[in-house]
């Protein structure tokens, strides 16, 4: 009896599992036989994303998708700037809440655009993981240069996204895989949409000091984002590279 409730969990646990990875395929909505399977595994990505597909009619027909990209890359980089610019006035971080809303809302529509109105192509997809890169990257580093934290961490983690892009651009050269990290740019981007509102409220805080080095507030929020940006990335890349080397390519 024991055996068979232990099988009984074993197979509802399976079945959970199977119905977890089912939910974090996305569809493509071009319905192209050669999409790229999209897996998604965060739930707030997804509710976010499907929620912003909702508003995709109002942009017309006649604006391309790439356009789209381009106004999220530069508000993105404009919220990224406005943390180094919180240094002379909090009501930059503000404009950073805005400007990082705006690129995360574009980054979803764009693709959306494209696959529904059939206007995909490689250099929009490139385009797309090249602006999600360049705002995550430039605001770690914004940050960095801020008083509200410090380089030193955030050197250290600018470069993890673009490696992370690195493998992901290769999983869907090589076998047509589009994975997602669990804490993946919608995470990320609230992360930092959060920081800049406790940075506006409350503006510079040292938590605690090690020795003379002070450890800011935003030190602390940093840390454990680039410690499982790291973790993501080393299982990203030792599974491809252990993937490849099984099937002798």
């Amino acid at each position: 009896m024991s055996e068979l409730k232990q099988d009984d969990k074993l197979t509802k646990k399976q079945m959970k599992a199977a119905k977890k990875a089912a939910a974090s395929i996305r569809p493509d909505q071009s319905g192209a036989k050669d999409a790229p399977l999209k897996t998604v595994p965060s739930v707030m990505e997804r509710k976010f994303a499907d929620f912003t597909y909702k508003f995709a009619y109002l942009i017309p027909e006649t604006v391309h998708p790439n356009v789209v990209t381009t106004i999220g890359i530069i508000a993105g980089l404009t919220g990224s700037l406005c943390f180094f610019l919180g240094t002379f006035s909090r009501w930059f971080f503000l404009a950073a809440v805005l400007g990082l809303l705006t690129h995360i809302v574009c980054d979803n529509l764009d693709g959306y655009m494209a696959r529904t109105r059939n206007q995909k192509s490689l250099r929009g997809g490139f385009f797309d993981i090249m602006s999600d890169t360049l705002v995550c990257t430039f605001t770690l580093l914004f940050i960095g240069l801020s008083p509200f934290g410090h380089l030193e961490f955030a050197a250290f983690g600018a470069p993890l996204y673009g490696i992370h892009m690195l493998c992901t651009m290769h999983y869907i050269m090589i076998y047509n895989e589009f994975p997602f990290p669990p804490f993946g740019p919608f995470e990320i981007h609230v992360s930092y949409i959060v920081v800049a509102i406790i940075n506006f409220i409350f503006g510079p805080i040292t938590v605690f000091h090690i020795g003379t080095f002070p450890v800011m507030l935003l030190d602390i929020i940093m840390i454990p984002m680039i410690v499982g940006a790291a973790a993501e990335v080393c299982r990203m890349a030792f599974t491809l590279f252990f993937r490849l080397k099984k099937e002798g390519r």
